[in-house]
């Protein structure tokens, strides 16, 4: 192997792209834990990947670590993590499906938009401010129907409300970044 392979692999083998990977490996255990009712052992599990997600993008910023591919596989691990959590827990815990479903729809949209970008322009994007508080109300969500907290009419409602709206909010701006970079010259 030559000297700029290595170089390469060294940029996909890294801290932060294991980091991501780790919560896909943990995926499997999180829905089987789900499935199985065993609630709390799965919220412990769930908050060790989210304090993954963190740690990947910080350990590659601060280690000059970031990456096209870093960035890509964050995403894609994102969105395959928080869809098939938000299935099960229409599933299994009476989350609405269309919440479910526009969070899939979103995420599907995102990912052909950045394909686009990619493919027009060669840009990768990082998640916006917008996008991580939209992430952050998905986990509070799902913790709530983990938890059973959605049986109060207001939280449940306010929650709901609120992913919605950030749901349609998130995908426009995504859209709007995606237009400006495709029309660019």
């Amino acid at each position: 192997m030559n000297n700029q392979n290595k170089i390469e692999m060294g940029k996909v083998f890294n801290v932060p792209n294991f980091l991501s990977v780790s919560r896909l490996v943990l995926l499997p255990l999180i829905l089987f834990l789900i499935a199985t009712n065993q609630i709390i052992v799965a919220l412990v599990f769930m908050v060790i990947s989210w304090i993954t997600d963190a740690l990947d993008g910080y350990i590659a910023r601060k280690t000059n670590q970031v990456t096209n591919i870093g960035k890509v596989l964050d995403h894609f691990v994102d969105k395959i993590w928080v869809g098939t959590i938000l299935v099960t827990l229409v599933i299994t815990r009476g989350l609405p499906w269309w919440i479910a479903g526009a969070v899939i729809l979103r995420d599907i949209l995102i990912v052909i938009g950045g394909s686009l970008a990619v493919h027009k322009r060669s840009v990768v994007y990082s998640s916006n401010i917008l996008g991580k508080i939209a992430g952050f109300s998905f986990a509070v969500l799902m913790v709530t129907y983990l938890l059973d907290f959605n049986r109060s009419y207001i939280i449940r409602n306010v929650l709901l409300i609120t992913v919605t709206v950030l749901i349609v909010a998130t995908f426009f701006k995504y859209l709007s970044v995606y237009i400006r970079t495709i029309r660019a010259n």
